[in-house]
């Protein structure tokens, strides 16, 4: 079974591209006019003009597409685009995170399997089962990503938060794709099959062999991980960012134990998710670069010397 957040992630992430309109080229210099120039290492005194206009050439057709560009305020948004990089990532994503619905066949040993095989740790949630608990760990992972998108919102405005939203909606996705992939791969019965606690019609279903990783988990902590290195782009020196990191691993932390307690999954299946899930969060946010660039400057005038900083936006 597909985790149920990932079509509210998938949602979002094509609300955000359809959103965005391309404007003009990030390369441009602050108070300089739109230029479409490519940026090439400075050539050498004797170069031949034809060669370095074929460099400029062969750079000009290599940069890629800004989705969002030249954001009015230079500290918003924390993430940039590019329609090369992010729609693979999600279409790719997408397909990795759907392959849960190609699983048709019930468990191994279902309905009922024996204790044997399993280590000490996860013998001691064996059997477990509770639809509370399930429905709980949903209501606090729809929580959590609805919470970072108000944060987002309340940061920076619509546009913007669209924008860093694709981001963390990546993360989510990229954490449910690698989740699909180790459930499918390990086969793994989920603990409530080592009971008849479960209604006999969950016991035989294809998502009760679905229980190494956990999405929920992995979903979760992605979420709070990308978040928190967008705001502490937004917010830098601030500990708003060490703030909403806490809180949000202490709600994603509860998302781990509610989906052990509903016995959907082991303490080892929550604990490799929020492994998977932290770092493909911090992963896919640093891999994205800001649409700032700020070099320093160094004048070495000796009448007016100083260090001063310059920015393409």
């Amino acid at each position: 079974m597909v985790s149920r957040s990932s079509p509210l992630i998938i949602l979002m992430v094509c609300t955000a591209v359809a959103a965005a309109a391309p404007e003009p080229s990030p390369d441009t210099p602050v108070g300089s006019p739109a230029t479409d120039s490519p940026k090439i290492a400075p050539p050498a005194p004797d170069a031949p003009p034809a060669k370095v206009e074929q460099a400029e050439k062969v750079a000009d057709k290599a940069k890629l597409t800004p989705i969002i560009t030249n954001p009015d305020n230079p500290t918003r948004p924390a993430f940039q685009l590019y329609a090369e990089i992010d729609l693979p990532i999600v279409a790719t994503g997408t397909v990795f995170a759907l392959a849960r619905l190609t699983k048709v066949q019930p468990a191994y040993c279902a309905p009922l399997c024996a204790e044997t095989g399993l280590n000490a740790i996860d013998k001691l949630t064996a059997g477990r089962y509770s639809s509370a608990w399930s429905t709980a760990s949903d209501f606090e992972l729809y929580g959590l990503g609805a919470a970072a998108a108000v944060l987002l919102l309340h940061d920076e405005g619509a546009l913007n938060a669209l924008n860093d939203a694709v981001v963390v909606g990546e993360a989510t996705l990229s954490a449910t794709a690698v989740a699909s992939i180790m459930t499918l791969a390990a086969g793994r019965p989920r603990p409530f099959l080592y009971s008849d606690r479960a209604p006999l019609s969950v016991r035989n279903s294809a998502d009760a062999g679905l229980s190494f990783l956990s999405s929920h988990t992995a979903e979760a902590f992605a979420i709070v991980t990308s978040l928190y290195v967008a705001e502490k782009r937004l917010h830098p020196g601030s500990m708003r960012p060490k703030v909403i990191l806490g809180v949000g691993l202490g709600v994603a932390t509860l998302v781990a134990v509610s989906r052990v307690m509903a016995g959907y999954h082991f303490i080892t299946d929550v604990t490799g998710g929020a492994i998977v899930g932290s770092s493909l969060g911090v992963l896919i946010a640093s891999v994205h670069n800001s649409p700032v660039e700020i070099v320093p400057v160094v004048n070495t005038d000796t009448k007016s010397a100083g260090l001063g900083l310059t920015g393409n936006f």
